[in-house]
């Protein structure tokens, strides 16, 4: 892979649109020089790489909008990065962040933007994540870091004893082994997901429910020949019956009825007699209470009458007989309380009103009554009441008791006369007796049969339905057997299959940790100024701790190099990196020299920068990459170019050209 075209626009000092122009020499190779003095940009260049191809968070990306743009409101950035895959297909990343139509934006205005253009046609980025996801595999983010560093990443790596043990993971994705365990960890978590609710089905447990199947049709088949057996019993035992019927009436000419119903008769002709005795004693007591009362029931009127006419001409008397008071009281209820009157009456006119009144009341009613009950009011209100309790007493049930008496005189007939037991001969009898016992017997056996054959069905019906569900089961055991053996072959392919990948990560590993060792000594040798000193430098293939040994075997602690030395130790570990990995990634170093004697410098140049890479970009400053080192690189070069930064105008510029060169 190669990277043909980088724009970046509205980024920290990229005001405007800048466009830089990867060359590529004739060999396909490229060495690409880039000058710029410090917070020219060249930073900003690894970072918008990094922004392109894997994204940012709205903030990061807000805090370097160009000041100038954003003071105008410009809150529009974006990258494009053209590269020339390895099947040398053109493949073009764009990614932008814009704040639409913000007046004022703000970060969390900033929408993020993402074009793929493959062999100059757009393609579908409905699924973003999709492309993002194609991207990192074919340049995984977690090792760029070996890719794409400067030289605070190689201090990182040259002051720590411990930094290939901390960056373990990354080494992995390197060397391409943490794609390996992370099939390995695939594999392991689809076979804990097989064995979720796996339920294995042996041959044991086909055959157990192939004998219960086998045991519930034997009962199956007793049932059904039980059933035909009960069902021949009925139909002999219903034709006895009719035959017996049809002898009943032959004899006697008439239905046959059972001793139940025989019974059910006397027992009713029985009821029936009892009530017609209660009724006609209801009848006699009747008789004895109330009748001679209500025989006179006609008379009561004239009584009533009489009893009235005789207490009136009794209160007459009364009055004849106090005339005198009663007058007097009269007289004197006209003149108190007070007068009714306006003129108050003389004593004379007082006296002759009370003699008036007193022949008035003396006088009373001239017609005679003849006392023919002479009653005290005591006796003529028993009288009274005894004459109501008889207009309303129980002897006006009378009527309805006869009827009642009649009808069941009738019914007692009826059922006499249906009854024809008490009128046969002793021979006529016993062939009765001995025709209702066989009808009966009959009877009897046809009811036991009837449910024996209703509980028989009952019992088949259950047996087919549990014959149904075992069939059904044996079905589906099969179904399961087959699955189960199929998942339980499947679950020990995982198992293979991880053993297999398992092993080959540790050789794996081992392979490529003593290849990374090889190469990292290879360019250690060919950098270092003290490479005759050290003898090996041995990388665990575990724990991917470094350890470099001298001549006479003994470890050298990388904390007792010195600062060069460390840096070359750095250097060599990421070409060793890039070389095992066997990508064919860019190689982009930032001020790679700054912290280098000249000895090493030397060696940098002459010997990493011509063997890092298939296509490496060097940002240098002009005391790192200098006029010398500039001649003996220029013949390796594919291009230079310099960043040019208007200190006033806060603007970089692009230009072909290293630093003195125009």
């Amino acid at each position: 892979m190669k990277f043909r075209k980088l724009t970046i626009e509205n980024y920290k000092s990229f005001q405007f649109a800048t466009e830089i122009i990867f060359p590529v020499g004739e060999d396909g190779r490229s060495i690409f020089l880039i000058g710029g003095m410090n917070g020219a940009g060249k930073t900003s260049i690894m970072e918008a790489i990094n922004y392109c191809l894997y994204g940012a968070k709205p903030d990061e990306i807000f805090r370097h909008i160009n000041r100038r743009e954003k003071a105008k409101g410009n809150a529009n950035v974006s990258f494009e990065l053209v590269m020339e895959m390895d099947n040398l297909s053109e493949l073009v990343v764009k990614r932008s962040w814009t704040a639409g139509a913000a007046s004022d934006p703000k970060p969390r205005d900033l929408t993020e933007r993402l074009v793929i253009v493959r062999d100059g046609k757009r393609v579908s980025v409905q699924n973003q994540e999709i492309w993002q996801d194609f991207i990192r595999s074919e340049i995984p983010q977690s090792i760029t870091q070996f890719f794409f560093f400067d030289g605070e990443k190689i201090q990182t790596i040259a002051a720590d004893d411990h930094a290939e043990v901390r960056l373990k993971s990354s080494l992995e994705a390197a060397l391409g082994i943490q794609y390996i365990t992370r099939l390995a960890n695939d594999i392991a978590y689809i076979k804990q997901e097989e064995r979720k609710g796996f339920v294995e089905i042996t041959d044991e447990d086909l055959e157990f429910k192939q004998s219960e199947l086998k045991k519930e049709k034997s009962k199956l088949s007793r049932k059904k020949q039980e059933r035909e057996s009960a069902a021949e019993d009925l139909a002999t035992f219903k034709a006895q019956l009719e035959e017996a019927k049809k002898r009943f009436e032959a004899a006697f000419h008439t239905a046959p009825e059972s001793r139940e119903a025989l019974r059910e008769q006397e027992k009713k002709r029985i009821l029936v007699s009892n009530r017609l005795a209660q009724v006609e004693s209801e009848i006699r007591l009747l008789g004895e209470k109330a009748l001679p009362f209500g025989i006179t029931g006609r008379l009561f009127d004239g009584i009533r009458r009489q009893i009235e006419t005789e207490r009136e001409s009794a209160s007459g008397e009364a009055i004849k007989e106090h005339a005198a008071t009663l007058a007097k009281r009269i007289v004197r209820v006209v003149e108190e309380p007070e007068p009714i009157y306006r003129e108050k009456l003389s004593l004379e006119k007082m006296e002759e009103l009370e003699r008036r009144i007193f022949r008035l009341l003396k006088e009373g009613d001239h017609k005679a009554v003849s006392k023919i009950l002479d009653l005290s009011d005591r006796d003529a209100a028993r009288v009274l009441n005894k004459m109501e309790a008889l207009e309303t007493s129980d002897v006006f049930l009378l009527k309805p008791l006869l009827e009642e008496k009649r009808e069941l005189e009738v019914q007692i007939r009826q059922l006499e006369r249906s009854t024809q037991v008490g009128i046969l001969t002793d021979s006529e009898r016993e062939l009765f007796e001995q025709l209702q016992a066989e009808m009966e017997g009959c009877s009897t056996q046809i009811g036991r049969k009837t449910e024996q054959l209703r509980l028989l069905e009952e019992e088949i019906l259950s047996l087919e339905k549990r014959i149904n569900e075992i069939q059904v089961e044996i079905e589906k055991l099969y179904e399961k057997h087959n699955v189960s053996k199929e998942r339980a072959d499947f679950i020990q392919e995982c198992d293979a299959i991880a053993n297999v990948l398992n092993q080959f990560i540790v050789r794996l590993r081992k392979n490529k940790v003593h290849l990374l060792q090889e190469k990292t000594f290879e360019m250690y040798r060919l950098l270092s100024s003290r490479s005759g000193l050290i003898k090996d430098i041995v990388i665990d293939d575990r724990t991917y701790e470094v350890r470099i040994t001298d001549r006479n075997g003994h470890e050298i602690k990388k904390s007792a190099l010195s600062a060069g030395e460390k840096e070359v130790f750095a250097v060599s570990l990421l070409w060793g990196l890039a070389q095992t990995s066997q990508l064919k990634l860019p190689i982009i170093i930032d001020t790679p020299l700054s912290r280098l004697d000249s000895t090493h410098r030397d060696n940098i140049v002459n010997n990493y920068f011509p063997n890092a890479g298939e296509q490496v970009v060097i940002l240098s400053t002009d005391t790192e990459i200098d006029k010398d080192y500039y001649r003996a690189l220029k013949a390796r070069l594919s291009g230079a170019a310099s960043l040019e930064f208007d200190q006033r105008q806060e603007l970089t510029t692009f230009r072909e050209g290293y630093f003195w060169e125009k």
